[in-house]
C-alpha cells in the first residue's frame, strides 16, 4: 500500500515561490534552493539520492536509531527505521518495504526508470544480527531480492540502463533474470572503492593493505585483473570516494587527502593507458560525489574551505574541471554535501548532506 507524505497547502506554495516547479536553465546550475522535508523521528540521516525523471527523484537513509542507558558506561543502540522517498507532484511519497519496515538503513538508491528503482542497504534483525538488504521497485512497492550466500557480510548495489550489479565482500555478481551471476573474484587489494560499468569493465581502486598509503589500481577485462599504472596524487594518504567509469578507456575517481591540513582534494583520470592526477580550482578540500548527466556532462560534488556553507560543485568543460557557483544553504554556516543527482530531460540538480545545525538537507537548482 502507498501513503502519502504531502506537505500542508502552506508548505505546496512554498515550494511554488521557491520555483521548484519549473526546472532551472543550464546557465543557473548550481542556484539550489532547500527542499522541504517530511516528518522524520530525531537521529535522522540521509545518504544518497537519484533520479530518473523530475516525477522520481528518490531519497535514502534512516531515521530514529536510539541509544539506552544500561549502566554507568554502558548502553544499547536500537536502531533506526529505514527513509525512502519519491518527489512526485511536488510531495514527498513513501512505499512500503518488503521485510524492511523497521531497523533498517537504506545507502543507496538507483532509479533506472521512473518506476524501476532499486534500493540498498542494511537490516538489523531482532537477534542483532545484521544483514544486507537489496529491494526492487516496480510502480507499487519495493519487493526484497534474494542475494547470494556470500554476500552475508555485506553488499552494494549498482544499478543502471546496461545492467544490475552487486559487490559483495569478495565477489562481484550480474543480475541475470531472477538470479545472480558470478563474474569475478575481487583481486588482493584494501579496497577504497569499486566501480562496474560492465561485465568485462570492472575497477578496484585502492592499496596494497590497511597500512599503506599508496593508491594502486586493478581492471577486470572479462578474463583477468590487471594491475595498471597509477600517478600518486601529491597529498600523502589519499582516500578514493568516488569512481565513475564511462568507457574501457575514460574513467575518474575522486577523494582526499586526510593527512594535510586542511584537507586536499583528490581526482586522478585514466585515459586507456595510465591513471594520472587532474589539477582542480582552488577552494575545496574534499571531493565526494562524481556523475554524468544524461546529456554527458559531467559534475563533481565536494567541500569548499573558503565558502562552507555552499555545496562545492565543479563542473567539466572543454577539458578542464571548472567551479561553479552554488548558493549558500540558508541559516547554516557549514555544509557537507554527499549525494548528488541530475534529473533527466530537464538536468536539473539534486543534492543532499549534513550541516551543521539541524537534521540533513536536500537542495535543488530545478
Amino acid at each position: 500500500m502507498t501513503s502519502w507524505k504531502a506537505p500542508l497547502a502552506a508548505a505546496a506554495a512554498l515550494l511554488l515561490a521557491a520555483g521548484l516547479a519549473s526546472p532551472a536553465s543550464a546557465a543557473t546550475r548550481g542556484d539550489f534552493r532547500p527542499v522541504p522535508l517530511p516528518f522524520f523521528w530525531p537521529n535522522n540521516y540521509l545518504y544518497d539520492v537519484d533520479a530518473a525523471s523530475p516525477d522520481s527523484v528518490w531519497i535514502t537513509g534512516t531515521q530514529g536509531a536510539q541509544f539506552i542507558i544500561t549502566g554507568p558506561t554502558t548502553g544499547i543502540t536500537i536502531p533506526g527505521n529505514p527513509v525512502v522517498r519519491r518527489w512526485k507532484d511536488n510531495a514527498w511519497v513513501e512505499y512500503d518495504l518488503q521485510n524492511a519496515s523497521r531497523h533498517a538503513t537504506i545507502t543507496d538508491v538507483d532509479a533506472v526508470g521512473p518506476e524501476d528503482v532499486w534500493i540498498n542497504g542494511e537490516k538489523t534483525h531482532d537477534s542483532g544480527l545484521r544483514t544486507p538488504y537489496v529491494a526492487h521497485f516496480t510502480g507499487s512497492s519495493f519487493t526484497q531480492v534474494e542475494l547470494p550466500e556470500s554476500s552475508w557480510e555485506g553488499a552494494s548495489l549498482r544499478a543502471a540502463a546496461s545492467g544490475v550489479w552487486l559487490t559483495t565482500a569478495d565477489d562481484f555478481y550480474r543480475r541475470t533474470g531472477d538470479t545472480w551471476t558470478h563474474i569475478a573474484t575481487k583481486p588482493d587489494v584494501y579496497e577504497h572503492r569499486s566501480y562496474i560499468r560492465a561485465d568485462d569493465d570492472i575497477w578496484v581502486i585502492g592499496a596494497a593493505s590497511m597500512l599503506e598509503t599508496d593508491l594502486l589500481a586493478r581492471h577486470w577485462d572479462g578474463q583477468s585483473w590487471h594491475s595498471v599504472p597509477m600517478e600518486q596524487p601529491a597529498a600523502p594518504a589519499p582516500t578514493i570516494t568516488d569512481v565513475l567509469a564511462l568507457s574501457p578507456t575514460d574513467a575518474w575517481a575522486i577523494g582526499y587527502s586526510w593527512s594535510t591540513t586542511p584537507d586536499t582534494p583528490v581526482m586522478t583520470h585514466w585515459d586507456g593507458t595510465a591513471w594520472t592526477n587532474v589539477a582542480l580550482p582552488a577552494g575545496f578540500n574534499e571531493l565526494t560525489k562524481i556523475v554524468q548527466g544524461a546529456d554527458g556532462t559531467l559534475w563533481a560534488l565536494g567541500h569548499l574551505i573558503d565558502e562552507p556553507a555552499k555545496p562545492g560543485l565543479l563542473r567539466y568543460s572543454g577539458g578542464t574541471w571548472e567551479k561553479v557557483p552554488t548558493t549558500a544553504v540558508p541559516n547554516r554556516s557549514n555544509v557537507y554535501a554527499s549525494a548528488l543527482a541530475v534529473v533527466p530531460g530537464t538536468g536539473a540538480l539534486w543534492t543532499l548532506g549534513s550541516v551543521n545545525i539541524g537534521g540533513p538537507v536536500v537542495l535543488t537548482d530545478g
